[in-house]
């Protein structure tokens, strides 16, 4: 049956969870049982009494020696580690990750045998109104950003969908969000202070230090423990939702018309149908235009509930193509129709844990993807054929707008992409990881081969020789690396795995 051609949808699709996918991960949440503090002024850390740490994968069980936590200023966190960063320079300590939420789904914040850095009291946060800027510590969530900047008739110009992620998670991902004609969070940041391996906190920006302000900005927590940054901020508005259904090859034309060439747009994003019957055939792009006179107020900030009817319709599409089918009608052909205006604040004011996976069974796994604009459709052609072969359990695709990144060293957006956010459920078996494992390389292959790259916070399946291609300058990072931190104090699983590969 061919697509049915595109036509306009009156309102945000509330059944789905439009706003449920970020580009970090969601569902269950990994072991939280290590929050013990250290009492004494500033001794060296000590192992914990629980020695295995997750992330969000659920599949990563790494016995750590323990956890260490920072604090609110970052002269307090620089007092604290360097006895500790000295040590493990000396080759008295093993080496240590930075982690915050781990939303992470490789090891990116944790390292078997080694320390492991909670950020979560570094969340001081001081907002700047007249200059539209703030200064928050690296483990402040989004969630008390936004509650902070909403009182001030802000909010966020850039960050993930969800707001459970902390912001030095987001600038170690250089993550993106779906703000319109906007690159990754990089090019919002405007200063950092940064703990280096020997102990001294090096502020850098664009002009100051600007290698190691590059280095950071999506630099996996390897080239120092992020302290501090400095963001800009933009005015809080409330937005009017339309939304638009249309086939999948007519995908970038139709994104250029309702967003490109309306100035107008400040949010928007892309659904892909996912049952078997139309598989990636059919879209639906989602647009947010500003109210009149509505921008910089301050408005309400209610608190996110638990939707149990939409948890319920989205988990039970999981291993069901009818379940797919049934969502995908009710999100295109209901949800529209029950949609509101609603504010940028509180359309970025969910957690991801809300439609997160709370079975033992099986996992949530995200992958993204970032395709040169032009070849969208070449790219799903061949996602269309690897999945299926592959047995993949697709539950959702998300379209974001991500343009050029000529910030951070290791840019996944080098052009104006789109970037595909997939979600799929596996099974926590050797078997099905194996097989996650062999449709990821294909894949990985694919969007090679249209000149686009693949997103590092995820699962480590890719090989070497793809990292490489997909990102030019990791051996010049890694090399950076290696003279900015010779006795390699900060590591994490992702620099064991593909460091020195």
């Amino acid at each position: 049956m061919p697509p049915r051609p595109r036509r306009s949808l009156r309102r945000r699709a509330l059944v789905g969870g439009v706003t449920m996918l970020g580009a970090a991960a969601v569902g269950g949440w990994a072991t939280t049982a290590v929050q013990r503090r250290i009492a004494e002024p500033h001794p060296l850390p000590r192992p914990t009494a629980w020695p295995l740490l997750d992330d969000a994968s659920r599949l990563n069980p790494t016995p750590i020696k323990g956890v260490v936590f920072g604090a609110e200023s970052p002269e307090a966190t620089a007092t604290r580690f360097t006895p500790l960063l000295q040590r493990i320079a000396a080759g008295q300590e093993p080496a240590l990750a930075v982690s915050g939420t781990r939303h992470s789904m490789g090891g990116q914040s944790l390292l078997r045998d080694g320390w492991v850095l909670d950020s979560l009291p570094m969340n001081a946060v001081a907002v700047d109104a007249d200059g539209k800027t703030m200064r928050v510590g690296a483990g402040t969530t989004w969630q008390q950003v936004i509650a902070a900047l909403n009182a001030r008739g802000l909010a966020p110009a850039v960050m993930q969908s969800n707001n459970d992620f902390t912001v030095g998670g987001s600038i170690s991902v250089n993550c993106h969000g779906w703000q319109t004609n906007s690159p990754p969070i990089a090019t919002t940041v405007r200063r950092l202070r940064v703990l280096a391996a020997d102990g001294t906190i090096v502020s850098c920006d664009a002009s100051e230090n600007a290698e190691l302000f590059g280095l950071v900005l999506g630099g996996y927590g390897l080239f120092g423990v992020l302290l501090e940054a400095e963001l800009a901020v933009v005015p809080n508005v409330v937005y009017e939702p339309a939304f638009t259904a249309l086939p999948t090859r007519e995908y970038a034309a139709t994104f250029a018309d309702l967003v490109y060439a309306r100035a107008s747009v400040e949010m928007a994003y892309g659904r892909l149908r996912v049952d078997p019957d139309q598989f990636l055939e059919q879209a639906i792009i989602g647009t947010y235009v500003p109210q009149p006179d509505s921008k910089g107020r301050v408005l309400p900030l209610p608190e996110m509930a638990v939707d149990g009817v939409a948890r319920t319709i989205f988990r039970g599409s999981a291993g069901s193509g009818s379940g797919k089918a049934r969502r995908w009608w009710l999100e295109r052909e209901v949800g529209p129709w029950l949609a509101k205006p609603i504010s940028r604040n509180v359309l970025l004011n969910e957690p991801a844990a809300l439609f997160g996976n709370r079975t033992a069974e099986t996992t949530d796994i995200l992958h993204e993807y970032f395709v040169p604009q032009a070849r969208l459709w070449d790219f799903v052609a061949q996602v269309k054929t690897i999945v299926p072969r592959e047995e993949g359990d697709l539950l959702n695709v998300t379209v974001r707008d991500v343009r050029r990144d000529s910030r951070s060293t290791l840019a996944y957006a080098r052009d104006d992409m789109f970037g595909l956010v997939m979600l799929f459920v596996q099974e926590r078996t050797v078997v099905a990881e194996e097989r996650m494992q062999r449709m990821t390389r294909s894949l990985i292959d694919a969007v090679l081969d249209v000149g686009g790259t693949f997103y590092l916070p995820y699962r480590p399946h890719a090989t070497a020789a793809q990292l490489r291609r997909a990102y030019p300058a990791w051996d010049a990072a890694m090399a950076a690396k290696r003279r900015l931190d010779p006795a390699g104090v900060f590591q994490n699983e992702l620099y064991r795995r593909y460091g020195n590969a």
